[in-house]
């Protein structure tokens, strides 16, 4: 077998932290462990990028020798420990689960013991150095795979002689209830139910839960036909936020059909139709609750829709949606248009208020809203990161389009389809944001799909985002906050040139 390979990311805190982390290595390489060093293997003349970016993607494990030197660096993103925390964070964003990047714990503070993108990951403790032998035993039997405790072998179950054939085959069938208690119930259903292949249980599951969305859907209607409270900023957020809870069943077993990453599940198209043609909607309902509330429900599926397809690394999918012919609910004539061409279903809605930008926030703020969708994304960060990377795309798609009409991209007065709020978020959320797009196999798709070349989308790109700036700049009025709001990561703005 080929010897391990290992990178050691580490800061030059001092000589005395430089000769520790070369004793690690030359230890490490006399117990078979292939390790890459800097003092070893970057020379005068050589490209320090390209050593480290190598170091960390060609390694089969990668030791990140926390320091609070490292750690301050890494998470202010500043010279070499900056640049190797963009690159492990790119890895990470892509695989959650990789076990690659090991946290080694070295003179650090009680607080911030890692970088903020190794928070999760399980560190190993070098602080004392009495303990090195210890610790050092225990690093080397992870990297070469042989634990000090392995896990023992599965035996038989004593037990199986007792059950019959039909009461096994019983024994693993998954009743479907008759109502569906909550959104997190109907997640783990659909879950178990995709696990097993099971088919017919999950077209019984989800026509259970669409029936009784429909029904208490035209109840809420039916509570607020003569409210005269509509204008009432709180009194429309509020019948909003009843609309999305009643469908969040419906949501979440559509969401956990796109995570199983299951052939017979992951389409999920058919539920926008349901969310947007609610039978007796709209007669005698003021007019923008009786558009305006199917639409921004179609809003919120598309984006959850997209935004887990990212997170799963199944771009077509959201790709599939985004260009789905679909009606236009507020057309007389039963026009029909693609879903990022409509509107109201990128958020321009007035169902919450006139400001668009509330409709984006109201998503940004929704893993705090709906405890639900924990079940779906690991934590707050890794759901904003998605929806970002989500809405990224969208516009990725739309300035294709744009080309493919043979439209000149310049700053121009052409209405803008998808929202750009996304370029206002944090800088961390949208350079993550833009690297988990960036290692997504199937982004050619959102401009081949449409016969444009990548050299069409690398000259128009940069023009691109100043359209979208020049247009928020002409109706922001604190001009100071919007130049902090527009800086973009480098890997944004240089989106093109990285691929």
């Amino acid at each position: 077998m080929a010897p391990p390979k290992v990178f050691i990311s580490y800061s030059h805190d001092s000589d005395e932290h430089k000769e520790w982390v070369r004793q690690l290595g030359t230890k490490l390489r006399e117990k078979g462990v292939d390790v890459t060093l800097d003092q070893w293997d970057l020379g005068l003349g050589d490209d320090r990028i390209l050593f480290m970016e190598k170091g960390v993607t060609d390694s089969d494990r990668v030791l990140v020798i926390c320091t609070d030197v490292y750690v301050e660096k890494a998470n202010a993103r500043k010279r070499g420990a900056g640049y190797e925390g963009y690159i492990i964070t790119a890895e990470l964003v892509e695989n959650t689960e990789t076990d690659k990047f090991i946290p080694v714990i070295r003179q650090v503070s009680e607080e911030g013991k890692t970088p903020i993108f190794l928070t999760p990951k399980v560190y190993i403790d070098f602080t004392d150095d009495d303990q090195f032998d210890t610790s050092f035993e225990q690093l080397l039997r992870e990297i070469h795979g042989v634990p000090l405790h392995p896990r023992p072998p599965l035996g038989e179950n004593p037990f199986t002689n007792q059950f019959s054939e039909l009461e096994v085959s019983s024994h693993n069938l998954l009743s479907i209830p008759k109502k569906v208690k909550s959104a997190s119930d109907a997640y783990n259903l659909a879950i178990q139910l995709a696990r097993a292949g099971d088919t017919l249980g999950w077209q019984q599951l989800v026509e259970r839960i669409r029936i009784d969305v429909l029904n208490s859907l035209r109840q809420l209607r039916q509570e607020n036909l003569h409210s005269r409270n509509l204008e009432n900023p709180e009194q429309r957020i509020g019948i909003v936020d009843k609309a999305v809870n009643i469908i969040s069943p419906l949501v979440s077993v559509a969401l956990a059909g796109i995570k199983s990453q299951n052939d017979h599940f992951n389409n999920q198209i058919s539920v926008l139709d349901s969310l947007r043609s609610i039978n007796g909607w709209h007669s005698d309902f003021r007019k923008e609750y009786a558009t305006g509330i199917p639409n921004f429900l179609g809003y919120v599926y598309h984006s959850l829709y997209g935004s887990i397809s990212l997170h799963t690394n199944q771009l077509p999918l959201a790709l599939d949606l985004a260009r789905l012919k679909v009606p236009i609910v507020s057309s007389p004539e039963s026009q029909h248009n693609m879903v990022w061409k409509i509107t109201t279903l990128m958020g321009w809605s007035q169902a919450i208020s006139l400001n668009g930008t509330d409709n984006w926030k109201y998503l940004m703020d929704a893993y705090e809203r709906w405890e639900w969708l924990h079940d779906m994304f690991e934590c707050e960060s890794t759901y904003h990161i998605s929806l970002v990377a989500y809405y990224m795309a969208l516009s990725i798609h739309e300035l294709a389009t744009q080309i493919d009409l043979g439209r000149e991209i310049g700053l121009d007065e052409y209405g803008i389809r998808v929202r750009f709020d996304f370029l206002f978020e944090k800088y961390e959320i949208k350079q993550r944001a833009a690297l988990l797009l960036r290692h997504n196999s199937s982004l050619p798709e959102l401009w081949t799909c449409l016969g444009v070349t990548q050299d069409q989308m690398r000259s128009s790109w940069r023009t691109w985002i100043e359209r979208y700036e020049h247009l928020f700049w002409r109706s922001y009025q604190d001009r100071l906050l919007f130049l902090t709001l527009t800086k973009h990561p480098p890997q944004y703005l240089n989106f093109f040139d990285a691929l």
